[in-house]
């Protein structure tokens, strides 16, 4: 059995949440951690934000991020992160 789709973790984290990504996009602009299309806050910040105010775990929470940095453009998200998620679901 392969990775989860970049599409059922979406709708897996939809579930447990009732958020959608672009809620989740919109929350980080609210508290400050997204400005101008751009993602200001670290890592660790954002993680720490996922987990404790949302209530997800570190793999949900990763995922949020990884949408996020798709979103910006980042460009340290890998080629083959990039791939996978386009392959299965992404469609930004």
């Amino acid at each position: 059995m392969g990775r989860p789709t970049f599409r059922a973790y979406v709708e897996n984290i939809e579930a447990k949440t009732g958020k959608t990504q672009e809620d989740f996009w919109k929350l980080a602009g609210k508290m400050g951690f997204v400005k101008r299309g751009k993602i200001v806050a670290t890592y660790a910040e954002l993680l720490k934000w996922l987990k404790s105010d949302i209530g997800l775990g570190h793999v949900h929470s990763s995922f949020v991020i990884l949408t996020m940095k798709l979103r910006a453009k980042d460009p340290h998200v890998s080629s083959g992160m990039k791939e996978w998620a386009r392959k299965t679901g992404y469609e930004g």
